[in-house]
């Protein structure tokens, strides 16, 4: 090996040593540095297991003061960890019986709960979330649940913590105190007074009765003040109060004011406003509380007209007096234009103006083209045909309007009823439209009722002395006509009875001389002349009984009406082949004997003559009733036709197969009833007899 190649390989050697000796320099500095930092390492590491173990220690120390439920879970509801509060809320201990939050669910919560926890994990946290849920005793719970997602150091979510806290009792109280609320809502809205609550004049709230008493609506409300709904004429009197309020003088108020509606009319209303004092504001509220007192004033007015109207108008007994006071006060109290007051004549039957006050009035108590309308024409006439109230708020559109003394557009009618009786109608006219109210009907309405009574017994005074003078009239002809007819019986007895006599006389001569000639026609003729003399005496001497039947004075005296039928059955001619029963015991009444005994013989005659069968049945009975005895007259004769049933009861009247009857005979049978009261009416049958039944007084 030559020189050059060794000298650079001893070269090459040496730069080795010098470079291993500089790397076994570094190596031990680097071991010596290693050393170094193992030995802080391990100072390091024993360090901070002193900070973990004391962090732990604190850890637990805090996870034990949680006063409110602690749970720490995974990201699938099943529970890690729990605090003492949250197994004492659960009553379950996850280390002795793990479970999942999801299975305490309330049942209808748990849609809402899994859309909940979906969005949880997506934004990690939760606040205030609400829900129901199960503890092991099964009994709902309320919560109020926040947590948020514990992220390892990747980002990645690996749990959910949070703190449950227990908001049974809260919801509890908060529905109760909604429940009360809505009560108290309810209270207010549907109060039937009104309610609202100001500021400083400004209205803050108000209920619907409050909206309604002033046409407004809530929000209109809100818009204004208290003095914007005021009249101008009570603001001072509120203002005042007010004051002291505001000032503490005084707590509460009340005043009777004037509001203005949103239409513009006025209405009177009680209003009592108290304070409401805020700790959290300087300024206190007022509650107003609104009773609307329009009507109570308007009827203590109309009280007092109305008795200064009866006071005007009693006493009085002249109808149109009455009238004439009823349309003047009317007419002022109500301001109306005119005012007719209709009565009804009974004699034409039509409405007849008899009071006015307006265009119709000439003069005082002087009626200008005094109308005269038949019920059921125009208004007035329709409301008494009706007997109902009638407000017309458009005459033009109404064709049952009638022009009195000039056209009007609206017309308001009123009956006046009295005992269930139209006696007249109070009618009103007004050339505006619209202008008639319910107030102007009802008090119409009152008047008329109040009215009734004394125009009634106005209106019975006047028709009873008319009927007095009608009845003296009457009696005076009455007491003429009796005069005449007792002359005329006196006629009938002397001057008709004696020449009668002495016709029977004449024609029985005749007969007498005819007898030696023995002529047939002769003798027939002076037979039917005989015949006709004895019913001509049969009918005056009925004349004479129907005549002086109740002019005859006699006292009433107990009668046995069983033992005065008997006598007459034994008095009269009653052929064999009829038979005549009393068929049940006749009472004893206190009448006139001579009458009554007619009354019977009259009807048993009649049953005895008009029987054409064999064997003849007349039966008597009688039958007690309330206040009358009914007595019946039964026979099984001819019987009689419908068309005669009235007609037998008038005098002179007869069947007509009854040739030998005057006429008379139930004429005064009608006539006895009739002055004892009674009634008289009779059943039959043609060729099956005939019941008479009449009534007498007990």
């Amino acid at each position: 090996m030559d020189e050059k190649k060794i000298q650079l390989l001893e070269e090459s050697l040496a730069i080795e040593r010098k470079a291993r000796k500089e790397a076994e320099a570094i190596m031990k500095q680097r071991s010596l540095d290693l050393h170094d930092k193992n030995q802080e390492l391990e100072e390091t590491n024993q360090t901070l297991s002193k900070v973990i173990n004391e962090k732990q220690i604190e850890l637990n120390n805090l996870f034990k003061t949680i006063i409110d439920p602690y749970i720490l879970m995974d990201l699938y509801g099943n529970v890690l960890k729990m605090n003492d509060a949250s197994i004492d809320f659960f009553g379950i201990d996850n280390e002795k019986n793990p479970f999942n939050v999801m299975d305490t669910l309330y049942e209808e919560d748990i849609e809402y709960a899994m859309n909940s926890f979906q969005e949880f994990l997506e934004t990690g946290i939760f606040r205030n979330f609400q829900a129901r849920i199960y503890n092991n005793l099964k009994e709902i719970k309320w919560v109020d649940i926040n947590c948020n997602v514990v992220y390892d150091t990747e980002g990645n979510p690996t749990f959910a913590q949070g703190i449950i806290r227990d908001i049974t009792q809260q919801k509890i109280q908060q529905q109760v105190f909604d429940e009360q609320k809505n009560q108290l809502n309810a209270i207010v809205d549907y109060s039937s007074l009104g309610i609202v609550l100001t500021k400083k004049g400004e209205i803050i709230k108000s209920n619907r009765a409050f909206q309604e008493l002033l046409n407004y609506s809530e929000e209109e409300l809100l818009a204004l003040s208290v003095g914007d709904i005021s009249l101008k004429e009570d603001k001072e009197t509120s203002e005042l109060y007010m004051k002291k309020l505001d000032n503490n003088e005084i707590e509460h108020f009340s005043i009777n004011k004037r509001y203005r509606t949103k239409h513009g009319t006025v209405i009177w209303a009680k209003t009592n406003v108290s304070t409401i004092k805020s700790k959290r504001e300087k300024n206190s509220y007022q509650v107003a509380v609104v009773e609307d007192i329009t009507e109570e004033l308007q009827n203590q007015s109309l009280l007092k007209a109305l008795n200064s109207l009866m006071s005007s108008i009693l006493g009085k007994t002249d109808i149109y007096d009455i009238a004439w006071e009823i349309s003047e006060r009317t007419t002022e109290l109500l301001n109306f234009e005119d005012l007719v007051i209709y009565l009804l004549d009974y004699k034409t039957g039509k409405l007849k103006q008899i009071a006015a006050h307006g265009g119709k009035v000439e003069k005082r108590k002087i009626i200008q083209n005094q109308l005269e309308i038949s019920i059921g024409e125009g208004i007035a006439g329709f409301v008494a045909k009706t007997g109902k109230s009638e407000i017309i708020s458009d005459t033009s559109k109404d064709k049952r309007y009638l022009v009195d003394d000039k056209v009007r557009l609206s017309e308001i009618s009123v009956p006046i009823i009295a005992n269930n009786e139209i006696i007249g109608v109070i009618d009103s006219e007004h050339s505006n439209k619209n202008f008639f109210t319910d107030y102007h009907l009802k008090t119409l309405e009152t008047i008329a009722n109040l009215a009734a009574t004394q125009l009634k017994n106005a209106l019975n005074l006047q028709l009873r002395i008319e009927a007095d003078i009608e009845n003296k009239a009457l009696l005076k002809s009455l007491t003429k006509s009796n005069q005449e007819l007792k002359d005329f019986a006196h006629v009938v007895s002397h001057d008709l009875k004696s020449p009668l006599r002495s016709m029977n006389a004449l024609a029985s001569w005749i007969k007498e001389e005819n007898a030696k000639t023995t002529n047939q026609v002769i003798d027939d003729d002076i037979n039917l002349l005989l015949k006709k003399i004895d019913k001509m005496e049969h009918l005056i001497n009925g004349i004479l009984k129907y005549a002086s039947i109740d002019q005859v004075k006699s006292t009433k005296q107990k009668t046995d009406l069983h033992n005065l039928v008997k006598d007459i059955i034994d008095t009269i001619y009653i052929p064999k082949n009829i038979k005549i029963t009393i068929l049940n015991k006749l009472p004893k009444l206190e009448v006139e004997k001579f009458r009554i005994y007619q009354l019977f013989q009259n009807l048993i005659s009649n049953a005895v003559k008009y029987n054409d069968k064999q064997e003849g049945i007349i039966n008597i009975t009688c039958k007690e009733e309330e206040e009358t005895w009914l007595f019946s007259v039964q026979d099984n004769g001819i019987g009689i036709s419908d068309k005669y049933h009235k007609k037998i009861f008038e005098i002179f009247q007869t069947l007509e197969k009854s040739e030998d009857s005057t006429g008379v005979g139930l004429s005064i049978v009608k006539k006895i009833v009739d002055i004892y009261e009674g009634k008289i009416w009779l059943t039959s049958k043609i060729n099956e007899g005939t019941v008479f039944y009449f009534t007498l007084p007990k």
